[in-house]
């Protein structure tokens, strides 16, 4: 994987000319000061990695042309974090590593005791950007899916295999009651705020047929309990 990569959002198809503007441009020509006949890799989150030549370079955009593209398929199983809203420097930094570690979707939703109940239309397009930079430097090719959720008292059961972080300290640990089955598809981790969930919300989340789990001896903040989760999942699916 070269040093940079630059994201476009295309299909990125053999042959294809685009524009690189904005952020992405700014990056290309001020920081990496690439230049005219200079090859550089593109990925669209969406699966596709493409190598393009630099055509031309003016005051606010580059064209580039597509010299060749591959599309991989998306990872066989599905991890997604149902993260209760944290504070905007918590969830920053949850995304990022979240991102690297390799979360397919992360879904925020307001929980009772969650020290922040809505996000802003800003706050949401620099989610995007905090992803998107993290797909570029860790070598993923898929972006996470972003989605806002209800509080859980309005939300049905869904389909995936359910865990959530249980402070019950009679509740198993997650890597000693978990393997991945050849039948998963996808895996639920839900993860409460710094106060944790509710007895209502546990009951609830018992209801949506989630498992309560421990991730480590010690009580783990929302954002430490996040990457931990990821991480035991993830290294029981790779």
């Amino acid at each position: 994987m070269p040093v940079e990569r630059f994201f476009v959002d295309s299909q990125l198809m053999q042959n294809e000319e685009l524009t690189l503007s904005d952020q992405e441009f700014h990056h290309l020509a001020h920081v990496t000061r690439a230049k005219v006949g200079d090859i550089v890799e593109l990925v669209n989150g969406r699966g596709a990695l493409a190598s393009a030549q630099v055509k031309r370079i003016e005051k606010k955009q580059a064209i580039l042309k597509i010299e060749d593209a591959v599309h991989s398929l998306k990872p066989s199983v599905e991890v997604i974090l149902a993260q209760a809203i944290p504070r905007i420097n918590r969830l920053d930094f949850i995304l990022e590593k979240g991102t690297e570690l390799g979360m397919s979707q992360i879904w925020l939703f307001p929980a009772s005791q969650s020290e922040r109940k809505e996000l802003t239309q800003h706050q949401i397009e620099r989610m995007r950007t905090i992803t998107v930079s993290a797909i570029k430097q860790c070598g993923r090719l898929y972006l996470p899916e972003i989605v806002l959720k209800p509080p859980l008292a309005q939300w049905k059961k869904p389909e995936q295999l359910s865990f959530f972080g249980d402070l019950d300290p009679s509740a198993p640990f997650l890597n000693e009651i978990w393997r991945k089955e050849a039948f998963i598809e996808s895996v639920l981790f839900y993860i409460g705020p710094e106060s944790g969930f509710t007895s209502d919300e546990i009951i609830k989340l018992c209801a949506l047929g989630a498992t309560g789990v421990r991730l480590h001896a010690n009580i783990l903040r929302a954002d430490t309990a996040a990457l931990a989760a990821l991480s035991i999942l993830m290294h029981q699916i790779l």
